[in-house]
């Protein structure tokens, strides 16, 4: 109530709780503060620090410069914390003390340093840090985080390998490693995250083959490999990714015959085999692909004079 972000109101009784953008319990504590878009900017006041009854906390998309206080740990009832889509710089190392957070968005800032502190905060189920130049390896403490669902580090500037290591998030359902500089084989053990639904790691220099485990991830729904540097044949084991809805494996160098096992993904929608190298006849039986409306196989050596199966998928759009 002392920051000031709402200095025409008055501090007197109840009355906070009638302003725009606060919540607050039957006893008159505020809960939920949801800012995001309210041209705020300058620093973030260490003041936030006394809303100890705080739960969620949302700045996104607004002017916020600089380091996030240190006082941010007193929130031990936060459990969301959006201050993405601003400038912020750093995350204070008392972080560690927001032991309810589940939810914490940073996307689009300027953080170069994700502290080891993060890895203490064992009920997380959403990370979200796209676009902040980390400049680094993924961070090791996330192996910690056995409840994470979500974990977007896409556009970080990412470098190295992926590790094996990933394996040990077994509860993601969604996993963005998209446009980094990461290097190296698929590791085997991302077969392991049987519940994810979205795996996407394009935009990077990944080599090597797509593992023949893939066919582990029987809940994927969206497939996306892109542009990067994977050969080796596309796996029939693909074929068991029933409920794929996407899948994006252009512009790479895979080599090899499209595998008949990709008729029997009768739930897609989109499939980019682009810009690769893939030889041979189309598989006949592409033809149960029903639902296709969007199929790019151009800049390849499809040796095909008649493709039926291609003519038969009536819902391509030109």
């Amino acid at each position: 109530m002392e920051t000031g972000w709402w200095s025409n109101y008055s501090n007197i009784g109840f009355h906070h709780c009638t302003w725009p953008g606060v919540r607050c319990s039957a006893a008159g504590s505020v809960i939920e503060i949801d800012l995001s878009g309210h041209g705020l900017n300058g620093g973030l006041t260490p003041q936030i620090g006394d809303l100890s009854k705080l739960k969620y906390l949302n700045l996104s998309w607004n002017g916020l410069r600089g380091e996030l206080p240190s006082s941010l740990g007193n929130l031990s009832q936060l459990a969301v914390l959006d201050v993405s889509y601003n400038e912020i710089v750093s995350i204070p190392l008392e972080i560690e003390k927001m032991e309810n957070l589940v939810s914490l968005n940073l996307t689009r800032n300027l953080i170069v340093h994700m502290p080891s502190a993060i890895g203490l905060l064992t009920n997380l189920t959403h990370l979200i840090m796209t676009s902040n130049p980390l400049q680094s390896i993924i961070p090791p403490h996330i192996w910690n985080l056995k409840k994470l669902m979500t974990l977007h580090l896409g556009n970080c500037q990412l470098n190295g390998s992926i590790p094996p290591n990933i394996g040990k998030l077994k509860s993601l359902v969604n996993l963005h490693l998209s446009s980094n500089m990461l290097v190296g084989p698929i590791p085997s053990s991302i077969t392991n995250l049987t519940n994810l639904q979205l795996l996407d790691l394009s935009s990077s220099m990944l080599v090597g083959p797509i593992p023949s485990s893939v066919n582990n991830l029987t809940n994927l729904v969206s497939l996306v490999l892109d542009d990067n540097q994977l050969n080796g044949s596309i796996p029939q084991e693909i074929g068991r990714l029933t409920n794929l809805v996407t899948l994006d494996l252009s512009s790479n160098i895979p080599l090899g015959p499209i595998p008949p096992s990709l008729g029997q993904l009768k739930n897609l929608s989109s499939l980019d085999l682009s810009l690769n190298k893939i030889f041979g006849p189309l598989p006949p039986n592409l033809d149960n692909l029903s639902r296709l409306e969007s199929f790019s196989l151009y800049q390849n050596k499809i040796n095909d004079s008649s493709p039926s199966a291609i003519t038969k998928l009536k819902r391509l759009s030109n």
